[in-house]
């Protein structure tokens, strides 16, 4: 896979979902793609590979070099990278740019149960001795 450093177009919510199909299947041809979406939901085909072309020329995937006369793709960027540029996308235009603000209103929600909390604590107590405070 490419460095994922490039700050990319945002994805919508339905090419999102695309790109965790992708991320599932590693690789696929526009028609395995179109099958395996399908059968998660409903959606028009020529929806499914307009969505690919959008996401390839936003460089999320990109073509694999194959013998086969269908095109191969492959996710150019990793599941990690694109949430972590989402969510800061997300923090900026719903937090002023907070992380801080974000925290708290995930803290504040009441569906959240004390394990939960407690692996919270957990990874702000690793991050803090990372950072070393």
């Amino acid at each position: 896979m490419k460095a994922a450093s490039k700050v990319r177009p945002a994805l919508s919510g339905l090419e999102l979902e695309v790109m965790n199909l992708m991320w599932d299947l590693g690789e696929a041809t526009s028609a395995e793609l179109v099958d395996a979406f399908t059968r998660r939901r409903p959606l028009a085909a020529t929806t499914i590979r307009t969505v690919l072309a959008k996401i390839e020329e936003k460089g999320y995937v990109e073509r694999v070099p194959t013998t086969e006369r269908a095109l191969r793709y492959r996710a150019s960027i990793p599941r990690e990278a694109v949430s972590t540029q989402t969510l800061r996308q997300l923090v900026g235009r719903l937090f002023g740019g907070s992380p801080k603000a974000a925290i708290a209103q995930l803290l504040a929600d009441e569906e959240l149960d004390a394990d939960e909390l407690a692996e919270i604590q957990r990874m702000v107590s690793k991050r803090r001795k990372e950072l070393g405070r």
